[in-house]
């Protein structure tokens, strides 16, 4: 009681106290988060919602609100999952329009959608589009055609917006692409087209690098972009949206091995590769801080976030970490146990010895569906499968995570999605 009033005291009497004191409780009950998690594992009810168990590989998703997440697959679906009222639709996408060059083909047939951002006023969406190296922008919350950015010539991997009408696109085309979007709704034309050209500057809008890019992502506060890009030399270019996307600073990384995942903010990059988390800060000469070695070190980081103090990735092996950037070490997923001894009205608490129990520091993804196609009762037949973690993202609230997936065998179908709180 004591302690509460003290509590409601500082809070009430505002001022820095009570800012720090309240940054101090988000902190730690941020902390804290990783030991409450439970799954609610829903893959198969959305899937039998659909009509359709064929649903492959969820690679992205974004909250749309609240309660919505727009999730991308790569079968191509946009999918938009009501958490509040249990709903799953599929969105459609308009038709690919004609484009006056035809994409780069490879045997690897659809890559599926990448990404799905959501616009800073929350009334566009720009995805993948009905053709692998397009990016579509739908309006919200109707889903409306908005327009479709055709220029990119290789799948898209990444878009993000730097402004509430003016997005970024990556391609494996070696390409990053800045974008003016019309007013929802405005009578605009249904596509947008941008010369593909090596030459930097072309049309005003795109430039040409060295190596594929995998991602890209854009952080108001410092208004940073940063592209990540593959080869021949895997970096991070941080790069000036307002001069025709200008290189400002290269990056290089000291582990360059699948370089496929990326986060940013002020102070702080993340990039995945193989078997790491690099965290490097922009802001000094020498910018490179850490690499976080990943337990699953063969499967590959496959999803990254930051959130405060909390670094997270995803592994190929459907593992999710939790790393303490002030602490420097994994947080625990589950509590401590203890035996419970006791005489009368006394009563101790004997933990265990440490040689018989350490705290897991990780979740793992649940079974979700696999597909049993003729790969899987070649291979895999009997086997359990783990689905990676290909995205992960908390809600406004930081109390639910949302986490999607698949099976990350070459040809292998299926896919898990579930909320942990």
């Amino acid at each position: 009681m004591v302690a509460q009033a003290l509590l409601d005291r500082q809070l009430q009497g505002g001022g820095a106290s009570s800012r720090a004191l309240q940054r101090a409780a988000s902190a730690a009950y941020l902390s804290s988060m990783p030991t409450l998690l439970h799954e609610q594992e829903v893959t198969a009810k959305l899937a039998g919602r659909l009509g359709d168990d064929k649903v492959d590989k969820a690679f992205a998703a974004a909250w749309q609100d609240d309660s919505r997440l727009l999730v991308g697959t790569k079968c191509n679906k946009l999918l938009q999952w009501d958490t509040a009222a249990g709903s799953l639709r599929s969105v459609p996408l308009p038709a690919a329009p004609p484009r006056p060059q035809a994409p780069l083909e490879t045997i690897w047939g659809s890559c599926g959608i990448h990404t799905v951002a959501v616009n800073p006023a929350g009334d566009m969406v720009a995805t993948g589009g009905s053709e692998p190296s397009d990016c579509t922008v739908l309006r919200l919350p109707d889903f409306q055609p908005v327009q479709t950015l055709v220029g990119h010539m290789d799948w898209l991997f990444g878009a993000a917006w730097v402004s509430d009408r003016h997005l970024v696109t990556g391609s494996r085309d070696q390409c990053v692409a800045l974008w003016s979007l019309p007013e929802a709704g405005s009578g605009a034309p249904e596509a947008q087209y941008q010369e593909a050209a090596t030459r930097p500057g072309a049309a005003g809008l795109q430039r040409k690098f060295e190596g594929k890019v995998r991602d890209v992502k854009y952080d108001f506060a410092s208004c940073r972009l940063a592209a990540l890009s593959t080869e021949p030399q895997g970096c991070v270019k941080l790069l000036d949206a307002t001069r025709g996307l200008r290189t400002v600073r290269t990056l290089n990384l000291q582990h360059t091995k699948e370089l496929v995942c990326m986060e940013q903010r002020a102070d702080l990059l993340a990039v995945g590769s193989m078997g790491h988390v690099q965290l490097l800060d922009p802001r000094r000469r020498n910018p490179e801080i850490k690499a976080v070695a990943s337990p699953d070190d063969n499967q590959g980081v496959r999803s990254v976030q930051l959130t405060d103090h909390l670094l997270s990735f995803g592994t190929g092996r459907g593992k999710l970490f939790f790393w303490d950037l002030r602490a420097g070490g994994f947080v625990p997923t589950e509590r401590a146990r203890f035996d419970y001894g006791s005489s009368g009205l006394h009563c101790k608490l004997v933990p265990q010895p440490a040689a018989a129990w350490a705290p897991r520091q990780h979740l793992q993804l649940g079974s979700g569906l696999v597909q049993k196609n003729s790969l899987y009762w070649e291979h895999f037949a009997g086997m359990e499968v783990k689905h990676a973690c290909y995205a992960h993202l908390w809600d406004a609230s930081r109390t639910r995570l949302f986490v999607c997936g698949g099976p990350l065998a070459f040809g292998l179908a299926g896919c898990y999605m579930a909320v942990w709180h």
